[in-house]
């Protein structure tokens, strides 16, 4: 896990969503369609590149970028793996709940994976 110590490093704003409509057949949500999605919260984050992957699923390829986004220490209302991020026209899918980097409250990790349906 990377240690971050400089809150300068959070320079882009990143809307967190709740979905508020229904998965499909199979639960999946809608991540596409912006309708199902409500603005939670808009807060400056720090946005690292972390990996990327292709893989085969419903017989297409398919490529998954993951991401790190580090905000500051913050109470959540809602379930943050049910939700997603938003910046810059790119859409996150969460990865993880925030992680509390070095235990102090101090700022939280979320991992994602930008969406490219």
């Amino acid at each position: 896990m990377a240690h971050y110590d400089d809150a300068g490093e959070l320079n882009r704003k990143v809307t967190f969503q709740r979905f508020i409509g229904e998965g499909d057949i199979v639960g999946d949500y809608q991540y596409l369609d912006d309708s199902n999605w409500e603005d939670v919260v808009t807060l400056w984050a720090s946005v690292r590149t972390i990996s990327s992957r292709q893989f085969m699923a419903a017989g297409q390829d398919q490529n998954e970028v993951t991401h790190d986004i580090k905000i500051r220490w913050r109470s959540w209302d809602y379930n943050v793996v049910c939700m997603r991020a938003v910046m810059l026209g790119k859409k996150y899918r969460l990865l993880s709940p925030p992680l509390d980097l070095q235990g102090v409250k101090q700022y939280q990790l979320i991992k994602a994976a930008e969406v490219w349906r």
